[in-house]
Order: structure tokens, then C-alpha cells, then sequence
């Protein structure tokens, strides 16, 4: 048996993921083949640090997530009291704080010395992300500041990021998947287009890890890929 980091819980030893809570578990870095009584386990791990003003996929994020929510509390606010102006009010609450991200992203960029080390894993089971202990820390104390300065907006999207720096998709989840060639990311998401995986590749795995995707992903997920 393997304790999960996460939950403290123990799990069959080979195993990919926690089955209580889904966190990842702990491999050897690098690539291989792990086998146990339950059958050979193809892997492969590693550490990158996550682009960020040059990512497409974060940056829309970065303003989908504020201004939807902004623009979806605004609306209940609406209905709540009927005053439209403070609807108004909240999608420019949430575009300020879009804009707020945007400028953080490129203060980590340059502080960074390039971006965020996030830790990635593929196996034949699924695959996961795990944020470094730098985007911890970040999400916290983003969340915090917004609680204390009493936004909503910024407190939604800073307790979403919180949710998402552990995720795992197993491959039977996976519905989705698109290839961002130019910072070498596979993102994949399941039937509810929520809590996405993105794998952030080297230039030296990039092409393996699209092999493994070709190789365990559902048909329908990959074809176009």
C-alpha cells in the first residue's frame, strides 16, 4: 500500500492516483514502467514552469473567469433587488480585476524568471497536474486579499484557482482535448468542460507525450488531434 500525500488515506501500491480523493501520487521522475500484482503501469513525469503572459489558454482564463463571474453575480444581485445598475457595476468589477491578473501574470513572469514549476503527469491510467508550492502560496494569498477587500469576483476566481492545483482526469473522463503546439500544452477536459488538466511539455517530451495521448485517450477525444 502507498499513503496518499493528499488525503493521508492508503491506496493499492502502482496505483496512478489516490481513489478517495484523486490526488496524484508520488512516482520516480522521468519515464518508465512500473509493475505490481495488478498489471505493468506505463508513466511519465516531469516538473516545467508554466508560460504565463505568452499562455493563450491561461490568459483567457485569466479573463473569462472575472468577468464571467462578475457578470453572473451581477445578474443574481439583479434579480435579488432589481437594481441594474449594480450589475453593471459587477462586470466592471470583474474586467478591472481581469485586468488586475493580466498585469500580475506579467509581474510573475519577470520575478519567476519565466514562470511557475508545476509538476505533470501521464500514465495509462490518466493524467494529472500539480502546482509547485509558489502557486500555492500565490492563490492563497490572492484569495485572502479579495475576502479582505471584499470583492466577490475576486474571491470566486481565487478560490476556483485554489480548486484546481491538484486535478486528475482519468481516461475514461476525458471527452476533450486540445493541442496549444506553440507552448507545447495538451489541455483535457471532461464532459462538463470544468476543472481541466493541462500537461505543460518540454520540447525534448512533447512528442511522446502526444504518443501516449494517441495511444490511451478515448477515439473520439483524439480525432482530430
Amino acid at each position: 500500500m502507498t499513503p496518499c500525500e493528499a488525503c493521508g488515506r492508503d491506496v493499492p501500491a502502482g496505483n496512478a492516483f489516490c481513489t478517495y480523493c484523486g490526488a496524484m501520487l508520488p512516482v520516480p521522475a522521468g519515464s518508465g514502467k512500473q509493475t505490481d500484482s495488478s498489471g505493468p503501469a506505463e508513466f511519465l513525469t516531469w516538473e516545467r514552469k508554466i508560460p504565463l503572459i505568452t499562455n493563450p489558454f491561461l490568459v483567457l482564463q485569466c479573463i473569462v473567469i472575472p468577468v464571467g463571474l462578475g457578470i453572473l453575480l451581477g445578474f443574481i444581485f439583479w434579480l435579488l433587488t432589481g437594481a441594474q445598475e449594480m450589475h453593471l457595476m459587477f462586470v466592471i468589477l470583474g474586467a478591472f480585476l481581469a485586468v488586475i491578473f493580466l498585469l500580475v501574470m506579467l509581474v510573475l513572469k519577470v520575478v519567476t524568471g519565466g514562470g511557475l514549476a508545476t509538476t505533470f503527469f501521464i500514465s495509462n491510467e490518466g493524467v494529472a497536474h500539480r502546482a509547485g508550492g509558489t502557486t500555492r502560496n500565490l492563490d492563497t494569498a490572492a484569495t485572502v486579499g479579495s475576502v479582505l477587500a471584499g470583492s466577490m469576483p475576486g474571491t470566486g476566481a481565487g478560490l476556483l484557482a485554489m480548486s484546481q492545483e491538484c486535478n486528475t482526469l482519468a481516461w475514461s473522463e476525458v471527452r476533450y482535448i486540445s493541442v496549444f503546439r506553440s507552448v507545447r500544452s495538451v489541455v483535457f477536459r471532461s464532459p462538463y468542460l470544468i476543472s481541466p488538466v493541462v500537461l505543460y511539455c518540454t520540447e525534448e517530451n512533447f512528442d511522446a507525450v502526444l504518443a501516449m495521448v494517441r495511444k490511451y485517450a478515448p477515439a473520439p477525444a483524439v480525432a482530430n488531434l
